[in-house]
């Protein structure tokens, strides 16, 4: 298994640019709101009986295994190889995506092929997302899919609030293939079937094109007191250059508002994003502050990142990380070919990401 830095990266990054909406069109017959907080469907969501919409032309679609029967009050994180590693670089330029009305996330990664390695293969990974980490989780099926676990490809659901700017793409190397991390919550008083479909735009890698990845602030040692209102806060110095192109901040349903921001060496104060109001639908949506690829917003070595949280905590039992969450989350720049930036996970600076 990885080191905890990147296992901490990997729950992470599932629950940020992770959970954006559905095709602009709105074909996919979003679910009605049920309910307050966790209650609520998002907008990539389908009725449990609902078709998918066809995939829009251009798009190659990857629907994963059905999760039969996820139980009332359950959460269930699954990990399927859907795409047989590349013979080339191929450039991501788009990801879309849709699923049944328990879907929290549905992403796409890159993965390493190892010899027992098979495509259509699904298992569960990582756990359960909202689990207590009391190590009452099944973990066996885990340690294979973070292993072989590459880098950040994209997320279902890109619409023009969150899709990379033209001229940026992820990229899959020669030699990777896809693997669909998939997260189903089922708030409902009866058993129901998870389903995924997520559609991926490729285009021929080129050189001219820049690469970005996923860049985030986490914050893992919080803790809600039951029935209360609560703020927490993380930082870390930058140990490389960063050229970021988007950020925002992530939360659950618990949060009130928060902010990202950087304290330049020379004590300048810069706000790199602001949420004053967080709303339920913003954990799926996020808001990004967006800079050129011409011209990104640099942090720089030396710079301290510090992203502030602030929860209302409206249940009777306490909560912490990964029930909710605290980060600042957007995209950077790639240097040199790679398909990893930096990351400031628990305020340690970490020179190499998903």
């Amino acid at each position: 298994m990885r080191p905890f830095s990147a296992l901490v990266g990997v729950s992470a990054l599932l629950l940020t640019a992770a959970c954006g909406s559905s095709d602009p069109t709105g074909n996919g017959k979003p679910s009605s709101p049920s309910g307050n907080g966790g209650d609520q469907p998002h907008e990539n969501q389908v009725n449990q009986a609902g078709a998918f919409p066809a995939a829009t032309e251009g798009y190659q679609r990857f629907e994963t295994t059905t999760v039969k029967n996820v139980a009332p009050g359950s959460d269930v994180t699954y990990c399927q190889y859907v795409m047989a590693p590349a013979d080339h670089d191929m450039d991501i330029i788009d990801v879309r995506g849709y699923q049944s009305e328990l879907g929290h996330h549905a992403v796409a990664f890159s993965f390493h092929a190892t010899a027992d390695t098979m495509i259509g293969d699904s298992f569960k990974c990582m756990g359960t997302e909202f689990s207590s980490g009391d190590g009452t989780e099944d973990s066996s099926s885990s340690d294979s899919g973070l292993a072989n676990m590459g880098s950040f490809l994209g997320a279902a659901g890109n619409q023009s609030g969150s899709k990379l700017p033209d001229g940026v793409a992820f990229r899959l190397k020669a030699g990777d293939g896809i693997m669909l991390n998939v997260h189903y919550l089922n708030t409902t008083t009866k058993p129901l079937d998870g389903r995924s479909a997520v559609d991926v735009k490729f285009a021929d890698a080129d050189p001219d094109r820049l690469i970005a990845s996923l860049f985030v602030n986490l914050n893992v040692g919080f803790e809600l007191p039951s029935n209360a209102k609560a703020e927490s806060s993380v930082q870390c110095v930058a140990g490389d250059d960063v050229s970021i192109i988007m950020m925002g901040n992530h939360m659950h349903e618990f949060g009130t508002g928060a902010t990202t921001e950087v304290i330049a060496a020379d004590g300048t104060n810069v706000m790199l994003h602001d949420d004053p109001t967080w709303t339920y639908e913003m954990q799926f949506n996020p808001d990004y502050t967006r800079w050129t690829a011409e011209e990104p917003f640099v942090l720089h070595t030396g710079d301290t990142i510090r992203t502030t949280c602030r929860w209302n905590n409206t249940k009777p039992e306490m909560m912490k990380f990964p029930r909710e969450m605290c980060l600042g989350t957007g995209f950077a720049l790639t240097k040199g070919g790679s398909t990893q930036v930096p990351a400031c996970a628990a305020g340690t600076w970490l020179s190499k990401f998903l």
